[in-house]
């Protein structure tokens, strides 16, 4: 007997109370995980004129974040294999909580770059962690479900998002607003691990032996290669692993749009401050509802397929707002990108995860590190064109990232998620 659960996904009536806390556990992590930042976005306006930045010096602070990133997130998998990946993920979102903090009571750019660097780092450790646990639980569960812990990541920004801009109207000074925040991270992240929510053991242990290759050259939507060998070359499997990272990046593109540019963009073109936020807000608000809908759309017409729709959605959502260069063509654009990324990334470390013969997390670590390796010299070099030719330039990174996405679908092999 089957029954369908809240996020509309179908699952079974005999599936353990164990299976299903930890489930439960690991949405409030990637709940946690998203609203924590999406606070801080409409508040940059505040920070950037209280610290009296250029838009230069404010894209090398955001890009402290990536600096962080990539000088901590290799350490995911190590991290993982001797704390396991529920703890990792619990734990370091005590560290984001703190160092949100601190950017929120910074009074200087080194005191605001230092916490981004910070926030940037453990962020990358917590996000391959939580995607580990909430693969582990997937493995159990016998149906595809990631896309539905990714959407509560989204719900998170969202609320976020909401949470900022309402305090930003409402006069609450970015230092007490952070502490609030910091508050809830730590309720929402750390409660489920004391709990006893999540799987017990190490990770390694719900990774069977018949894992599938989920990578092809074909570029037929429908064509189903034949199984590839576990005996795969190294250097074609770093191959794969850097086209996918590169492809996993591109999906983040119109994300990084949304949470670092788009309050300042909407800001220039006359919205309030309290409103500044609803960029963030159109794009994951519609990745949501992809989210909610992706296990099903994946399991339907396949990865490939998505990732290559996908990024055709970002490519007119981004152009849309280009074109329009305004408060409601800009939350246009952001909605219909939203719908074209919603499930691009968990697609993305679905397939990293899935390499056969790489220690459990280790494609995760590897895919996310690439994708913000690309994330490093955006920021920088989107705030430097931005002081010289205006803020399309931030649209213009997003729409790059959907023609990579429609470029680079073909490497996906189609795959049932569920299998």
């Amino acid at each position: 007997m089957r029954s369908a659960d809240p996020l509309g996904n179908r699952l079974s009536t005999d599936r353990s109370p164990e299976l299903i806390r930890a489930r439960s556990g690991v949405y409030l992590v990637f709940l946690a995980n998203g609203l924590g930042f999406a606070n801080l976005v409409p508040r940059f306006p505040e920070i950037v004129e209280q610290l009296g930045l250029s838009k230069a010096a404010f894209g090398q602070a955001v890009a402290a974040a990536s600096v962080g990133a990539l000088v901590a997130g290799l350490a995911a998998s190590w991290l993982i294999s001797r704390l396991t990946s529920a703890r990792v993920a619990s734990l370091g979102m005590l560290v984001v909580a703190l160092a949100l903090l601190g950017a929120g009571l910074a009074r200087s750019w080194i005191v605001l770059a230092g916490c981004l660097l910070v926030v940037g780092g453990t962020d990358a450790i917590v996000d391959v962690a939580q995607n580990a646990h909430g693969l582990r639980v997937q493995r159990r569960w016998g149906a595809s479900i990631v896309t539905s812990f990714h959407a509560a990541w989204s719900l998170g920004a969202v609320l976020g998002a909401a949470m900022g801009q309402a305090a930003a109207g409402a006069g609450v000074g970015p230092g007490a607003h952070m502490m609030l925040v910091a508050v809830i991270l730590l309720a929402i992240s750390v409660g489920p691990l004391l709990a006893g929510w999540f799987l017990p053991g190490h990770d390694s242990e719900e990774r069977t032996s018949d894992h599938a290759e989920v990578f092809d050259t074909s570029n037929d939507f429908n064509h189903e290669p034949p199984m590839a060998s576990s005996r795969r070359p190294f250097p074609v499997t770093a191959l794969v692993l850097s086209v996918v990272g590169v492809l996993c990046a591109a999906s983040m593109f119109p994300e990084d749009v949304a949470m670092n540019w788009s309050s300042l963009l909407l800001s220039e073109q006359g919205a309030a401050a309290g409103h500044v936020g609803l960029g963030l807000v159109a794009l994951q608000g519609t990745m949501i509802v992809g989210r909610l809908v992706g296990d099903r759309i994946i399991d339907t017409v396949g990865r490939r397929a998505v990732i290559a729709w996908g990024g055709a959605l970002v490519t007119l959502g981004m152009s849309v707002s280009l074109l329009l260069s305004s408060v409601p063509g800009t939350l246009i654009g952001m909605a219909i990108s939203g719908a074209g990324c919603a499930v691009a990334v968990p697609v993305t470390y679905s397939a990293a995860d899935d390499v056969e013969g790489l220690p459990p997390g280790l494609g995760l670590t590897i895919v996310s590190w690439l994708a913000r390796l690309t994330g490093l010299l955006a920021p920088p070099v989107v705030g430097w064109l931005a002081d010289s030719h205006g803020l399309w330039v931030a649209l213009a990174y997003g729409l790059l990232g959907g023609l990579i996405m429609v470029t680079c679908w073909p490497i996906l092999r189609r795959r049932s998620a569920s299998r």
